[in-house]
C-alpha cells in the first residue's frame, strides 16, 4: 500500500498550509484592536499599560528569582591600558554558578556613569572585536562598562562534552545551547530568559555597587539577542536610566512573515495571543530615555516593522511630553553590532547620562584573548570543580516547583482522576474549541493482499484551514470493534515500507487509519530556508522549529494542534465504522500524540505505544536528553505529564501496551 502523491494526490495544495495557518492566527491577534497602543491616551493609560506588560513579561518567563544579598565576586585580573583599564571578573548569580565579565574602567576616581553591555549571539561574545571596540571607546569617554558572557557562550559554554545523536547543542554563537536549554524551561512553564535576565540583574548589582560608579546614571545596551535582553531588563529593573537596544525590535508580524525562527529566550509564550508586541515592551519604558538602533538591510529584523513600532512608541511617550526621549537611528548596513551605531549612540549616552561632550576615538584596538579571559581553563565549567551547569540550575528549579514531578500519581480507586486529567488536558490544549464538519474526501480506493485501502483527506479547522490526510485500511476478515488511529513518526510518508505492520494492525483492529495530522506526512509544509543554513527540516532552527516556536507565541503548541487533529481522526473512524470505541497506536513522536489523544478522548479501548520517550519532567531535569523540536510544549509537568496520563488511562480501564 502506498502513501500520497504530491498535493494530497492533487486535491489540495498543502505546501504552505501550516505557514498560512500560523500567520493568519498571528495576524488576527496583532492586527486587531484589543490591547493596542492606540488605546493609550493619557499618562494613566500609559502607566496601566506598563503594569500590564511588566506583569505579563514577569509571568511569561516564570518570575524572577531573588538576587543574592552578597554574591561571590572574584577579580581574576586587571590590565592597564592607555586611558583605561580592563578587569576580569566572575560574579556568582547563584551558588556555584558564575557569570564571566570584563569591566572597562576609565581613568579618574569617578563616580562615573555605568553601562551594562549585553552580548547577542556572537561567539565568543566578550572577545568579539566590535564589542571590545565599543567598550573601549565608551570607557575612554568616561563610562565604567561591564560586558558579560550570556549563558552558553564565551567562557560560559555548556555542552562541549555532550554527544547527542543528530543534534548539535554547542556552538552556533549561543543559538544551539539556548534552544536546548530553552526547551527544558518551556516544559516547566518558564523561559530561558528568566535565567539570562537574572544573570544580567546580578551583573547590574555588581556594576552599581562599585565605588567608582554612580548608580543613578546607568545605561544598558546590546545588539540582536543582547538588544532583547536590554529591553527585558529595562522593563523589569527600574535601576536602568537609559536603554539602547540595537537590531532587535520590530513588529512581530513582520518578523513572522519573513520566515525567521524565534530564539528560545525570545519566544514569550502567549505574547502574540495577547497582542503584546515589541512596541508594547518599548512603550512600557516611557518616559525612560530610549535609543533604538536599526539596520536598513537587516535579514532578521525588518526595518519597516521597526519604523512603525517606534512611531507608535513615540506617540505613547508624547503622553509624557517626552517624544524627544525616543531616538531611532538607521544604519545603512546589515544586521550590525553596537559599534556600528557608535557616533549617534555614544553621543546620545554621553548626553543622557551627563558625561559631557562625546569624544570619538580613532580605531580603538581590541585586546587579545589572554587579556580579557577570566579563567585559566577557558570555561567556568573547567575552571571550578563546584561549578553547576545551566541544566543543574533548571533541574533544581523544576524540582522545587514540582516536588512530585516525574512520579506516577497515586490514584484512589474511588476518585475521578481520569476525568480530572481529561478536563485539564482539554483546557490546556484547547481541545474543546469549535470543530468544523469533516466532509471526508475519498480520493483513491484499491485492494492490497486482501485488504481494502482508501486514501482520504479532510479539514479539522477552517478559516484558517487545517488539512489532514490518512490511509484507511480494512481487513474484511476481522470485525471492527475498536478501529485504530495509527501515528507513525512521519505518518503516511512511511508507507509502503510499513505495509506489513499496517496489515497486522488491520487484522487486529478490523480497520485502521494511518494518519497525518497537520504538518506531517502527506500534509507536511515545504521547507522554509530561513536562515539559509537551516536546511534540515527537523533540525535546530529548521522549519519544524520555526513552527513550534510560532505556536508558543500563540499560546499553543504543535503537539496540542496535532492532538486536536488526532481526536478528529478518531471521530471520523467512529462515524465511518459505527464503532463505539476507538484505539490509538503510536510510534516515536506519534506515541506522544496517541497518548495525549487517548487521555483526552472518551470511549477508548486501548493505546499501543512504541518507542515512547522520556516524560517531560525527565527531559527538563536530566542533562543529556533527546532533543525533538516537535515536542516543544509549555507547562505540562505539573498535571498533564506522561505519568499523569498513564495513571488516568489505567484508572479508566484502558488497555495500555508499551
Amino acid at each position: 500500500m502506498d502513501g500520497f502523491d504530491d498535493a494530497v494526490d492533487g486535491y489540495f495544495d498543502v505546501e504552505d498550509q501550516l505557514s498560512r495557518y500560523l500567520l493568519r492566527r498571528a495576524e488576527a491577534r496583532l492586527r486587531g484592536d484589543d490591547g493596542t497602543l492606540a488605546d493609550v491616551e493619557s499618562r494613566a493609560d500609559a502607566a496601566a499599560h506598563r503594569d500590564r506588560v511588566r506583569s505579563f513579561l514577569k509571568s511569561s518567563i516564570g518570575g524572577l528569582p531573588d538576587r543574592p544579598v552578597d554574591p561571590g565576586v572574584e577579580t581574576t585580573g586587571r590590565h592597564e591600558r592607555d586611558g583605561y583599564a580592563v578587569e576580569c571578573v566572575t560574579v556568582e548569580s547563584r551558588p556555584n554558578y558564575r557569570v564571566t565579565a570584563n569591566c572597562f574602567v576609565p581613568e579618574g576616581e569617578g563616580p562615573h556613569p555605568g553601562i551594562l553591555f549585553l552580548c547577542g549571539h556572537a561567539g565568543p561574545p566578550r572577545a568579539d572585536e566590535s564589542n571590545q571596540r565599543a567598550c573601549i571607546e565608551l570607557a575612554q569617554n568616561g563610562f565604567v562598562v561591564l560586558v558579560v558572557d550570556p549563558l552558553g557562550q564565551g567562557e560560559r559554554r555548556q555542552y562541549e562534552d555532550l554527544d547527542l545523536d543528530d543534534t548539535t547543542v554547542s556552538g552556533g554563537g549561543g543559538v544551539f545551547p539556548h534552544v536546548y536549554a530553552g526547551q527544558k524551561c518551556f516544559y516547566a512553564g518558564t523561559n530561558l530568559a528568566r535565567y539570562m535576565i537574572h544573570d544580567d540583574r546580578c551583573a547590574l548589582d555588581y556594576l552599581c555597587g562599585r565605588p567608582d560608579v554612580d548608580a543613578d546614571r546607568i545605561g544598558v545596551t546590546g545588539t540582536s539577542g543582547g538588544g532583547i535582553q536590554t529591553v527585558y531588563l529595562s522593563v523589569l529593573d527600574e535601576r536602568v536610566d537609559a536603554a539602547a537596544p540595537c537590531c532587535s525590535v520590530t513588529e512581530r508580524y513582520e518578523q513572522l512573515k519573513i520566515g525567521n525562527p524565534t530564539h528560545a529566550e525570545q519566544a514569550l509564550v502567549g505574547s502574540v495571543d495577547r497582542g503584546i508586541d515589541y512596541d508594547d515592551l518599548l512603550a512600557a519604558l516611557a518616559p525612560l530615555p530610549l535609543f533604538v538602533g536599526a539596520a536598513a538591510h537587516d535579514r532578521y529584523i525588518p526595518i519597516e516593522g521597526t519604523r512603525d513600532a517606534v512611531d507608535r512608541v513615540r506617540d505613547v511617550y508624547g503622553r509624557f511630553d517626552a517624544e524627544d526621549e525616543v531616538e531611532l537611528v538607521v544604519a545603512d548596513a546589515p544586521h550590525s553590532p553596537v559599534y556600528e551605531f557608535r557616533d549617534d549612540l555614544f553621543e546620545w549616552l554621553c548626553d543622557r547620562l551627563d558625561v559631557g561632550e562625546y569624544r570619538p576615538v580613532d580605531d580603538p584596538q581590541p585586546l587579545d584573548d589572554s587579556t580579557v579571559r577570566c579563567t585559566d581553563a577557558g570555561t567556568v565549567l573547567d575552571e571550578y570543580d563546584d561549578e553547576r551547569t545551566i541544566d543543574d540550575v533548571i533541574a533544581a528549579d523544576v524540582a522545587e516547583r514540582y516536588p512530585d514531578g516525574g512520579a506516577k500519581p497515586s490514584v484512589d480507586d474511588s476518585g475521578d482522576f481520569g476525568d480530572q486529567v481529561r478536563a485539564t488536558l482539554v483546557e490546556r490544549f484547547d481541545l474543546d474549541r469549535e470543530a468544523c464538519d469533516l466532509h471526508p474526501r475519498f480520493v483513491h480506493e484499491t485492494t492490497a493482499d486482501g485488504l481494502e485501502v482508501e486514501r482520504i483527506w479532510f479539514r479539522t479547522e477552517r478559516d484558517p484551514d487545517a488539512v489532514v490526510a490518512g490511509v484507511l485500511v480494512s481487513d474484511p476478515e476481522t470485525a471492527t470493534e475498536s478501529p485504530a488511529v495509527v501515528l507513525f513518526d512521519r505518518g503516511t510518508a512511511e508507507l509502503p515500507a510499513r505495509s506489513e505492520t499496517v496489515a497486522d494492525l488491520a487484522a487486529e483492529h478490523g480497520t485502521v487509519l494511518v494518519f497525518d495530522p497537520r504538518g506531517v506526512g502527506a500534509v507536511r509544509n515545504r521547507t522554509i530556508p530561513v536562515p539559509s543554513w537551516a536546511d534540515d527540516y527537523y533540525g535546530v532552527f529548521g522549519t519544524e522549529f520555526k513552527f513550534v516556536n510560532d505556536a508558543l507565541l500563540l499560546d499553543t503548541s504543535l503537539l496540542a494542534m496535532r492532538v486536536f487533529d488526532v481526536l478528529r481522526a478518531a471521530a471520523f473512524l467512529r462515524s465511518e465504522t459505527d464503532a463505539s470505541q476507538v484505539s490509538f497506536v503510536g510510534e516515536g513522536v506519534g506515541s506522544y500524540h496517541a497518548l495525549y489523544a487517548a487521555a483526552a478522548a472518551e470511549n477508548v479501548a486501548s493505546v499501543d505505544l512504541s518507542d515512547l520517550g522520556p516524560s517531560f519532567y525527565e527531559m527538563a531535569t536530566e542533562r543529556a536528553v533527546p532533543f525533538d523540536e516537535s515536542l516543544t510544549v509549555s507547562d505540562v509537568i505539573g498535571d498533564c505529564d506522561l505519568p499523569h496520563l498513564l495513571a488516568a488511562l489505567e484508572r479508566r480501564g484502558v488497555t495500555i501496551t508499551r
